[in-house]
């Protein structure tokens, strides 16, 4: 068939007619599940229980059937179609991140049952957990500083796992398979309550071989995550003590673009064999223990995160001979986390609902470094250099909310948060003279204020202002580090603070079949971190030697600056259960450096989804669903520096790109099937800079049962 009627097929698809006939069945169509999204509780936006109706903030929920039946065998995955949200493999194609509101992955927080998992590295903390453990994903968009703290600047992901149950025992399990990677997934859970108990064991697996695309298998693509989840908690007279340990195993390769050997590299490959994290919390509520007072909360944990990295790179041909290469860097950390928080919910009017907590938080990572190999004209001088070092960063905050009902159907909500934060180079053994001890410290308070009003029938507008706040991390400002390209890229321990300033304005209506949710938001950052060449910066900023243009350093730019328009809207006919919907995102972007500026960001102007969704009861306790889209996004353009000669710049390019993809699935009684047809035209492409060349023509197989 050619091609132009292939697409013209698969166009007819995403309409009505199309998507009536893949969804037709006797019976009457069931409630879709989107036309309730406005009316879900969530706990990210507020730290209190309230809908997204509501929200102050811009929020998205994703509850445990909607992931059931993305079928992605990832978290990443799961968010991917959450309008701002992008995906960053960085190489590593096993260690996805989301960025929001084209924020790098590290400037958002990510929390497990509302606890921080804290990583001090310049790319960001991967989302390890395993989809089939998850009831539901929240994810607040925008700087929510004020009540979940550093790192928050550009929004919130908040992992709800499943608990206790509903019945003594009860559990499933299931397995997927991936045919582009020949990978498969596989997890067991078992949980129950009973008594006044709760208690939950998962376990979960998978694996994945290189990706197939188009052009070919991405070499060195292959990963592997092993979880292993435990819960148990005691309920009575409104008391509730939980204890929760986890275990998440990931180990990753890292795959290059082919035209990269033998210009800016003869050999280039980085290994991630091991990225492992284990984590024992407790939490204490208590409910309505007095008049004044809705709640209380304590929670605490201890977390460690252990990492390796392996790296072999030699320049090629595009590097002088003089500055030729031959190394092997090892890096190797572990990573501990304590933390603490209390929090308490007062109730001192009708109308007031004012939340109030104090926060501890401390990180110690002990960090190896070694290089080793050959430089200069034919690799003459042999090079060893090594770096042990052990540092710290201890965060203590306190934090306040207050939600106030006003006159005339209108809300106000008023917030503002503490720091008082130091950091040290607590212990140095190297012999590289780049390194020196050091200790910084910063205290600051931020705030943050929205109006909403609800006297239109069904619909909420809202206008809000809030701060952000992001302290350097330890490897920024204190350890550095040997990878990337040849060149080190040094800690500046004289780095200021991230802030920010995000203004919003949204609009949230339900009636009817129709749901809409969208934002305008504008946000401008100070300080924004990043990491330029020595030969960009020159001596008079961050941490560059005298004649060294052959390193790099981590700088404050002036500022970063973002516009957008984000939307969700959908509507459901209930006599033919179906649902056409669009989701996706508008952003500028622009980075300003001394009297330079540059919008090539890497972030597309324009991504998101199309498509129909339909449902029907196929008959008594069997319901089956098609889903028909189109993904897309607009051209994504990046300048960055170059790794063949220090000081110059390079373009990466992402052309503009579109798929068509179809997922089919049924729940029979305790069963669910599903299955995803991608990328059905076999297009070669790519989202971002930060995404390697995505799988080609593939199917996505997965089968659960629940007992």
């Amino acid at each position: 068939m050619p091609m132009v009627w292939r697409r013209a097929l698969l166009i007819a698809c995403i309409t009505p007619a199309c998507a009536s006939a893949v969804a037709a069945a006797d019976g009457a169509a069931p409630q879709e599940r989107g036309s309730m999204m406005l009316d879900a509780l969530v706990v990210s936006a507020t730290r209190s229980e309230t809908s997204v109706m509501e929200s102050p903030v811009s929020v998205s929920v994703m509850g445990e059937q909607e992931i059931k039946r993305t079928n992605a065998v990832s978290i990443a995955d799961v968010l991917r179609d959450v309008p701002g949200v992008t995906i960053d493999e960085s190489s590593l194609p096993g260690m996805k991140r989301i960025k929001i509101r084209g924020e790098e992955a590290r400037r958002g927080a990510v929390l497990i049952d509302g606890q921080e998992i804290t990583d001090h590295t310049s790319y960001g903390a991967p989302i390890l957990v395993d989809p089939a453990l998850i009831e539901r994903i929240e994810v607040v968009r925008g700087p929510h500083s004020v009540l979940y703290g550093s790192k928050a600047i550009s929004g919130v992901v908040n992992i709800i796992t499943k608990k206790g149950g509903t019945k003594p025992l009860q559990g499933s399990a299931g397995a997927s398979f991936m045919s582009a990677t020949q990978g498969y997934g596989a997890n067991a859970l078992v949980q129950g309550t009973t008594d006044g108990w709760d208690y939950r064991l998962f376990v979960g697996r998978t694996e994945e071989g290189d990706r197939h695309t188009p052009d070919g298998d991405l070499p060195n693509s292959n990963s592997e995550n092993k979880s292993i989840s435990g819960y148990v908690a005691y309920r009575a007279d409104g008391h509730k003590i939980a204890l929760a340990v986890d275990r998440y195993e990931l180990s990753s390769g890292s795959t290059t673009s082919p035209s990269t050997i033998g210009s800016a590299f003869s050999k280039f490959q980085l290994d991630m064999p091991t990225r492992d994290l284990q984590k024992v919390g407790v939490t204490y509520d208590l409910d309505k223990p007095s008049d004044w007072i809705a709640k209380l909360h304590a929670d605490a944990y201890y977390q460690t995160i252990d990492r390796m990295f392996t790296q072999f790179v030699a320049s090629g041909t595009a590097i002088p001979a003089a500055s030729a290469y031959d190394y092997l860097h090892n890096d190797q950390d572990t990573q501990a986390t304590k933390g603490f928080t209390a929090q308490v919910d007062w109730t001192p009017h009708k109308d007031h609902l004012l939340i109030t907590g104090a926060q501890y938080l401390r990180d110690d990572l002990d960090k190896s470094m070694t290089r080793t190999g050959r430089s200069g004209v034919g690799l003459a001088t042999a090079v060893s250099r090594y770096a042990d070092m052990e540092g710290h960063t201890e965060t203590i905050s306190i934090y306040g909310e207050d939600t106030w009902k006003l006159p005339a159907d209108f809300s106000a909500v008023l917030g503002a948060r503490q720091y008082w934060i130091n950091s040290a180079l607590d212990s140095l053994q190297s012999n590289d003279a780049g390194y020196k001890m050091r200790s910084t410290s910063d205290s600051a308070p931020i705030f943050s204020a929205t109006l909403l009003y609800a006297g239109i029938p069904d619909t909420v507008l809202r206008g809000g202002f809030s701060q952000g706040y992001v302290y350097p991390t330890l490897v920024q400002a204190f350890t550095g580090s040997y990878f990337g390209a040849s060149s080190t890229t040094r800690p500046n321990p004289d780095l200021k603070p991230e802030t920010s300033n995000n203004w919003e304005v949204g609009m949230r209506h339900g009636s009817g079949g129709l749901t809409v949710d969208t934002s305008l938001f504008r946000s401008t950052a100070r300080n924004y971190i990043a990491s330029l060449s020595c030969a960009v910066v020159g001596t008079s900023g961050g941490q560059c030697a005298v004649g060294n243009s052959t390193e790099g350093t981590y700088v404050n730019l002036d500022r970063a600056e973002s516009t957008g328009v984000e939307m969700d809207a959908r509507y459901h006919f209930a006599e033919l259960g179906l649902t056409p919907y669009a989701t996706g995102s508008w952003i500028r972007r622009k980075y300003f450096f001394r009297s330079a500026s540059s919008g090539k960001t890497g972030i597309p102007t324009v991504s998101g989804r199309i498509g129909l969704r339909g449902e029907r009861t196929l008959w008594d306790g069997a319901t089956g669903y098609a889903d028909l889209y189109m993904r897309g996004g607009s051209r994504a353009d990046e300048l960055s520096q170059s790794s063949a000669a220090a000081g110059t710049i390079s373009l990466t390019q992402v052309r503009a790109w579109r798929t068509f993809n179809a997922s089919f699935g049924a729940d029979v009684g305790g069963y669910h099937l599903g299955l995803d047809l991608l990328n059905l035209t076999n297009l070669t492409y790519n989202t971002t800079p930060d995404e390697s060349n995505q799988p080609g023509r593939s199917v996505v197989f997965n089968v659960r049962a629940d007992f």
